[in-house]
């Protein structure tokens, strides 16, 4: 059966915001990078090419595309950071520079105002919504302005158009920077979604561990102090009082024999995990993860015995999911074939392996499959997604 990628309200919110945000910062790289193309483009394709003309144009076109690289460089370092001084006064003089450069030697050439709004994004980017504000009206009058002022020096072929060129420009500068700034966004709220996966991985580990320790304390803290109390209290009367002495040895005995019992039965406790309760446990942990899960097929199909086994399979899958990779998307399979139940984990965003690939993790459930009489085949695909496929025999003992 198909089942929805997350459930809960939780989840489900963070999920939305995260594709909200992956899907607004495609669109927004990709309106940015076509505004920044398309007017050099348009503009030599209505007028030509020419270098002696054009030149001082075309290098303040490749200055502010620099800029604009650098910055974006910088907001991955450090997301959030506001631009230094010198970055400023640069991309304030050089975004100046090309619209009024632009409108001097070009009928439209206010176009360029557009690489002076995405100059003004990177300027602004960092900074507290009231100075935005300032910086965005105040560079949008000043263009405003001086493009009028500039466009009434040049012959016109109607009488507005000094008004329709001092407007244009104004709206690209008053517009675009929100492009740019939408889109540092995008990578700023993928960064720490990121983050908080990594935090939920990394308490989900911590919490296990804790429980671990409760349950060893609880059953050999106990133990231990009787094994020491009655060791002590044997020791002193080996002499005085031989029977009484094996008395207590006996009993020293019991009582471990007994704490044994109980650490055997924590451990097959912790290794003999049903398939249904381990897939209702990663639902919950990729949920806490951001990561979108997809179900296919009925855990109970599978004999319960082979539950047992499949459970600390997708245990150890889960483990890997969370530890080594840093993935958007996993899918868990469940099918049972010919006698033969099988389980499959496939996750994308694997990070490379470190040293030689071999993790003690997969290493011991490879051998505790044999032990079962199944095999184990786990490693990354050619299209960078891991894969873990598990099969056994249905009614495994």
């Amino acid at each position: 059966m198909d089942t929805p990628s997350l459930t809960g309200p939780l989840a489900g919110a963070e999920e939305r915001k995260l594709r909200a945000a992956r899907r607004f910062g495609r669109i927004g790289l990709a309106i940015t990078v076509f505004y920044l193309l398309a007017v050099p483009t348009t503009i030599i394709w209505m007028e030509g090419l020419d270098l002696a003309t054009q030149w001082p144009m075309l290098l303040l076109y490749a200055t502010a595309i620099g800029l604009h690289l650098w910055r974006i460089r910088e907001h991955i370092r450090s997301l959030g950071g506001r631009a230094p001084l010198w970055f400023v006064l640069i991309a304030c003089a050089v975004g100046l520079a090309v619209v009024l450069v632009g409108v001097g030697t070009s009928p439209i050439g206010a176009m360029w105002a557009v690489v002076s709004g995405v100059l003004l994004g990177d300027v602004v980017a960092g900074l507290r919504a009231r100075w935005s504000a300032v910086w965005v009206l105040s560079a949008t009058a000043v263009v405003f302005v001086l493009v009028y002022v500039i466009s009434t020096g040049f012959p016109a072929p109607v009488w507005w158009w000094p008004w329709y060129s001092a407007g244009m420009a104004g709206f690209f500068v008053l517009s675009i920077w929100t492009v740019d700034v939408e889109r540092l966004w995008w990578l700023k709220a993928v960064t720490d979604m990121d983050d908080a996966r990594r935090s939920a991985a990394e308490l989900a580990t911590a919490r296990e561990r804790l429980r671990l320790a409760d349950d060893l304390h609880d059953i050999l803290g106990h133990a231990l102090e009787v094994v020491a109390f009655k060791s002590e209290l044997a020791s002193r009367l080996q002499e005085v009082d031989p029977a009484r002495a094996r008395t207590e040895m006996e009993e020293v005995q019991r009582v471990a024999r007994q704490s044994l019992t109980e650490v055997r039965a924590m451990v097959r406790e912790t290794r003999e995990t049903d398939l249904v309760t381990e897939l209702k446990g990663a639902r919950a942990v990729l949920q806490s993860a951001g990561i979108a899960l997809i179900v296919r097929g009925d855990p109970a199909t599978v004999g319960p015995k082979a539950r047992n086994v499949l459970g600390r399979v997708l245990r150890e899958a889960m483990t890997n999911v969370l530890r080594h990779a840093q993935p958007s998307h996993c899918t868990i399979e469940i099918e049972v074939v010919d006698g033969e139940a099988r389980l499959r984990v496939a996750n994308d965003g694997s990070l490379p392996p470190d040293g030689d690939g071999t993790g003690t993790g997969l290493v011991a459930l490879g051998r505790y499959l044999d032990e079962h009489a199944g095999r184990l085949d786990a490693g990354r695909a050619e299209d960078g997604t891991f894969r873990l496929d598990a099969v056994l025999p249905a009614a495994a003992r």
